[in-house]
């Protein structure tokens, strides 16, 4: 018969074992599981998408600087009375062909410095851009790592009524004995086995609770069809190593190491941004001055060339192509201001809706970090709660086993009911309960704090 002094020695023991017929399938760890949900995201591949695109706009307006430069070809046929372009003169009776070509430069002198600021505000566009992907992994890592310590919570929460059970069972097949040996009264036996009954109850709550667990975790990892899905259980040695050299720091040296955190580095990036809408708002009270240069030619089948003949009387002769390029060509170089001297005030109130937000990116940014300092707060405030309960749960667990103890000893000497102990196991039973429940939440929150920190969440 287990003795139940036993039980929580053996747990870790229970945890491993239980894992045997999983090693031939594939367990999953909780890096593997914070990697495998970030790389599988929809967020994430969505947030990505949102990096290519603001990296395409931050390029772009580097290509700005460059001069727009065009070139454009044409071909006419006219018939009846035309107007041959290249002379000016009206042909009657044949069809005129003609054919043009050009090319154009321009560029943007001066328009307020709008390029330069439309630059910073891509480049720092982007940057907030693979912030905020990051701080999607985050909260993706943290949310999976609550679930996974959840699934080990569960598990062992299982694995202890299963003890019990087998205790129990135990118990009831040595009470039976005792009662039909006139040692013990019957009512012992059906006491012990209607604790069994609520026993396996609470397990199936328990086999329940695990699955909803393992639901949850998968769901996080956008898994679909995993019957098999099996997390990798640490030893005993990893947990007392996470549960070792309770020394939480002060939540303000967390919060100064959390600053860089991209929660923050996002919102920091966004009010620069604004800080570049603002000043391209106001670029648009500049004049605009602009420079642009163009080359073209053309030719006609119309247009002849004067010769002189021997007798010093003119006659024409066809164009030739290439000359007719040459002599028709033309150039010409263009400047252009404009000044902007009313329009109905909508660049005043452009500017005005820029600082406003202005002022409520910067709100943003101390919004957040307010935020996170209360996030800091809570985790060390769960966390120094968790291990004093986990403690106290620890001499609960200690002093509830002696009690324990000492009442089967009785009760199989015939000195304590049926009733004495049931009630004393179950006073154990919620001993362990609560103990591990404290465990797991410190386990949690501590990972939290060292997240804050800048750590790995590892187990």
């Amino acid at each position: 018969m287990m003795k139940p002094a036993s039980i929580i020695g053996c747990i870790s023991l229970l945890c491993v074992a239980a894992t045997a017929p999983l090693q031939a399938d594939e367990t999953w760890s909780i890096e593997r599981c914070i990697r495998y949900a970030v790389e599988h995201n929809i967020q994430v591949k969505q947030g990505l998408n949102t990096v290519e695109n603001a990296r395409i706009e931050s390029t772009q307006s580097k290509l700005n600087y460059l001069p727009n430069l065009n070139a454009g070809v044409g071909y006419n046929v006219s018939f009846g009375r035309s107007l041959d372009p290249t002379t000016y003169n009206y042909v009657m009776g044949e069809s005129v062909h003609n054919a043009s070509g050009s090319v154009s430069l321009s560029t943007t002198l001066f328009a307020g410095m709008q390029k330069m600021h439309q630059l910073r505000r891509t480049e720092f566009s982007l940057l907030a851009s693979v912030q905020d992907v990051e701080r999607i992994k985050d909260e993706i890592a943290v949310a999976v790592a609550g679930a996974y310590l959840q699934v080990l919570y569960n598990r062992e929460q299982l694995l202890v009524s299963e003890s019990q059970i087998t205790t129990l069972e135990s118990q009831i097949e040595r009470t039976a004995k005792l009662v039909e040996a006139g040692s013990l009264p019957i009512g012992d036996r059906l006491e012990l086995e209607s604790q069994l009954a609520m026993e396996r109850y609470n397990l199936v709550n328990y086999r329940n609770q695990q699955m909803n667990a393992l639901l949850t975790l998968t769901q996080l990892l956008e898994l679909r069809d995993v019957p098999d899905f099996a997390v990798e259980v640490p030893d005993s040695a990893t947990l007392a190593g996470a549960l070792d050299g309770h020394e939480l720091s002060s939540v303000g040296e967390i919060y100064d190491a959390a600053l860089g955190m991209p929660r923050i580095e996002v919102v920091k990036w966004q009010q620069k941004v604004a800080e570049q809408d603002v000043s391209l708002a106001r670029a648009r009270y500049y004049p605009t001055l602009s420079f642009g240069a163009s080359y073209g030619s053309s030719w006609s089948n119309a247009r002849m060339k004067p010769q002189l003949g021997p007798d010093g009387l003119p006659y024409y002769t066809k164009y030739p192509f290439f000359e007719q390029l040459d002599d028709n060509a033309s150039s010409a170089l263009q400047f252009s201001l404009s000044v902007p001297i009313f329009g109905g005030l909508s660049v005043r109130n452009d500017v005005h809706k820029a600082k406003i937000a202005l002022r409520n990116a910067a709100l943003n940014v101390q919004q957040a970090e307010n935020q996170l300092y209360k996030d800091i707060q809570q985790a060390w405030t769960d966390a120094s709660g968790a291990w004093e309960r986990y403690r106290s749960a620890q001499s609960s667990v200690v002093s509830n086993e002696e009690s324990f103890r000492n009442t089967e000893q009785k009760f199989n000497a015939g000195g304590a009911t049926a009733v004495d102990y049931n009630v004393a196991k179950n006073n154990l039973l919620a001993a362990q309960s609560l103990m591990l429940q404290a465990r797991y939440e410190y386990i949690f929150k501590m990972k939290i704090l060292d997240f804050y920190r800048g750590v790995e969440i590892t187990l």
